[in-house]
């Protein structure tokens, strides 16, 4: 990778960082929205990520993106000094913007790459502005709180005041005094207290103390409490309590927080020049005029400092997250050495093996085992570290389904309320990138297929709106996410009637179909309910490509639906393709690998406890019959050697994925060892039931089974065999 991919690549991966993390702040402006407000804070951040978006582009020289944001950063900054509500059409447009960047971002020859048109989005950021500077209109005075205060706010912190005093709360300003080597631990405590009575507007540096280990502070606090409600929530001897009142009421003397004696009254002093959080005053500077913004200096900040303001100190160099991106590829690299390096101990447990056989070797031997020993002890530790770096949690994927979700919401006119869990469980980030398709198509079918109109959910006694669970847990060694709605659910019937008219199944199998055989038809290639296509769906594409990708991701899609009450997809998926443990297996002569998560047990059993029906292989085991594949005729094998094993005695490798068993009958167990998984060859690539190919000792290389479309093949055929005897095995 040349210098100039690599910057391309780190600018990309940042800003796409940044771009989700604006994405999730909107998301949670817009539930805000819809109850008491935004909250001044979330506003403040999704500013700062626009601005920090802009900065990033501009050091690389992306012109189109830096423009947006630059225009996306002033709509913001009017929702920050209350110029513009955050408004559904407000909205609208800002999570239009994300849509544009995702476009922006995207390589060329992908869907969304080449040239963008952002001009239409730019339009619509400019009108809101119009809109802003119609809308602006006289303000109240704010003379009663002191020029001297008045004179050195920024805009924001005016318009945080004003906001205050529209609510209704009580101004207060606490004057509170620290050590000098304990101000940062002091002042962050003293924050926690007061944010819990209301909003801290500023934070004032005062004038009053004159000793050379203390600083003293004067902070703007706005709160519904009374003065002796946010005395005894302060409740520290340093502190006290002044509370501002608007011309014509009664001044309310400093009180001193809660363990401190009253101080007699004394006539009132001037307030000494004041400074904002972040900011000095210079003696030469004159009171703001109307218009005007006084300039601002770095001194002291003990909370992320104002997007707005000039970053020149070498401390705002440094970054705050101890996080380092890492490209995947890098990380390939250094799994597929140390399975490689697992290959180096298999061979030297071979020589081991030898030495032990060898006369006045004992000592050597002995000394080799320690050392191989040891160096598996380090493996295991560094494969685990790699794991570990891989790891990403799924909420990556959930945010964006989130936006997903409020887009064909508004498209479709239906309410849709998502409710997302599970959001921290990891999965290697090879497999939640592999999932936003998946996911994708599910939640749409959920949308266009199953949540009703409004009228007709009330009809049938349902909210209006619907309703959607997005669930992620993990379940042994396997995560398992859920998709459930409480739309209309699935008539077993029509999917089987419509599966006859468009040919994926003739009319005599349909007969013997079952409800749940039946539903499972929605994953056949060209399954479709809809007659005519539209934007969303009719085209016969969706639920077969996502049976494939989860098969190809070695996992497993089920489907549970009741009609008229909802439908639930569940997904089960191993944690990591990367690298994992497999049991090493022999069927006809030939070497295969088994993902060691997906076994539940070996058995032996006698050929003579093997019935068949309706053709099909079958055991009880500890009551419970279970469907068995023989390994050696799903993929056609002949033995290479007549006397591969005995006849009468079979082994059965039980696998099993969400609550499917099938057992796979093969010939030799030999062993288990951690393998890392390679890509197929383009010659085996599409062969079921192969799902990779790994590396053994003595350069041999073996195929890894896919145990999901195992079990699926097994469960297929035992539906089939059980539809007559009217049970069936899951």
């Amino acid at each position: 990778m040349t210098a100039i991919d690599q910057n391309a690549a780190e600018f990309i991966a940042e800003a796409q960082e940044i771009i989700e993390t604006f994405s999730r702040t909107l998301l949670e402006l817009e539930a805000q929205a819809r109850g008491s407000g935004p909250e001044p804070d979330l506003i403040n951040a999704a500013f700062r990520a626009i601005h920090s978006l802009k900065g990033l582009a501009g050091l690389f020289g992306a012109a189109a993106i830096g423009g947006l944001a630059h225009s996306l950063e002033n709509t913001l900054d009017s929702l920050r000094l209350g110029k513009l509500d955050l408004s559904r059409p407000v909205l609208d447009v800002l999570f239009e913007a994300i849509e544009v960047f995702g476009r922006l971002l995207a390589p060329q020859g992908e869907e969304g790459g080449g040239e963008v048109d952002t001009e239409p989005v730019l339009l619509r950021l400019r009108q809101l502005g119009e809109r802003e500077a119609e809308s602006a209109g006289p303000q109240d005075s704010l003379e009663w709180v002191g020029e001297n205060i008045l004179s050195v706010l920024t805009e924001y912190e005016e318009h945080r005041l004003r906001e205050n005093i529209k609510a209704g709360r009580n101004l207060f300003r606490v004057h509170a005094k620290f050590d000098i080597m304990q101000i940062d631990v002091g002042l962050e405590q003293l924050k926690e207290k007061m944010k819990g009575y209301g909003e801290v507007i500023t934070y004032l540096p005062s004038a009053d103390g004159s000793s050379d280990d203390a600083i003293e502070l004067d902070i703007l606090l706005g709160s519904k409490g009374s003065l002796g409600e946010i005395n005894a929530a302060l409740a520290n001897p340093d502190v006290t309590v002044h509370r501002l009142t608007p011309a014509g009421e009664a001044p309310s003397a400093p009180a001193p927080a809660a363990g401190r004696p009253a101080a007699p009254p004394a006539a009132p002093k001037p307030a000494p020049p004041v400074m904002s959080e972040g900011t000095s005053r210079r003696p030469e500077q004159q009171p703001r005029t109307a218009g005007s913004t006084p300039s601002r200096t770095v001194v002291i900040s003990t909370e992320e400092p104002d997007a707005a303001s000039a970053v020149s100190s070498e401390a705002s160099l440094r970054s705050l997250s101890q996080t380092v991106r890492v490209d995947l590829r890098r990380l390939d690299v250094l799994m597929n050495l140390v399975g490689e390096l697992g290959l180096v101990q298999a061979n030297l447990g071979g020589v081991l093996d030898g030495l032990r056989q060898l006369d006045h070797s004992a000592d050597v031997s002995r000394e080799l085992q320690v050392q191989i020993r040891d160096m598996h002890r380090k493996l295991a530790l560094l494969q685990q570290g790699i794991l570990d770096v891989r790891m990403v949690p799924i909420g990556q994927v959930f945010d964006k389904l989130a936006r997903v979700v409020r887009k064909l919401s508004r498209d479709l006119d239906k309410e849709i309320r998502l409710i997302i869990s599970g959001a921290e469980t990891v999965l290697d980030k090879l497999i939640v990138e592999e999932l936003s398709d998946p996911l994708m198509h599910m939640i749409r079918n959920c949308i266009d297929h199953g949540i009703e109109p409004a009228p007709e959910r009330v009809a049938l006694g349902k909210l209006p709106g619907g309703r959607i669970e997005l669930r992620a847990f993990q379940k042994g060694n396997r995560v398992v996410i859920e998709v459930e709605d409480d739309g209309r659910g699935m008539d077993w019937t029509r999917i089987r009637d419509v599966a006859v008219r468009r040919n994926l199944i003739s009319g005599d199998d349909a007969a013997s179909l079952t409800p749940g055989e039946a539903v499972n038809l929605i994953f056949q290639p060209g399954f479709s309910t809809r007659d005519a296509a539209t934007e969303l769906s009719g085209r016969g594409v969706g639920m077969d490509i996502v049976k494939t990708n989860i098969a190809r991701l070695s996992g497993m899609i089920d489907v549970t639906t009741d009609l008229g009450r909802g439908t639930t997809f569940s997904i089960t998926l191993p944690v990591t393709l990367a690298i994992i443990q497999a049991l090493v297996i022999q069927s006809a002569g030939h070497t295969f690998c088994i993902p060691l998560n997906s076994v539940l047990e070996s058995i032996m059993v006698e050929t003579r406890e093997i019935g068949t029906i309706e053709g099909h292989e079958v055991i009880t085991l500890r009551g419970r019959t279970l469907p068995l594949l023989q390994l050696s005729r799903l993929f056609g094998l002949k033995p290479l050697n007549k006397n591969y094993r005995d006849p009468n005695r079979l082994y059965v490798v039980v696998v099993g994925l969400a609550q499917h068993r099938v057992g796979l009958v093969v010939d030799e167990l030999l062993g288990q060892q951690d393998v890392v998984i390679k890509p197929l060859g383009s010659a085996v690539r599409n062969v079921p039931g192969i799902a990779g190919a790994t590396e053994l000792g003595a350069n041999r290389t073996v195929l890894l089974l896919d145990v999901g479309r195992l079990v699926d093949e097994g469960v297929r055929q035992s539906d089939a065999a059980f539809t007559i005897g009217g049970g069936h095995v899951r």
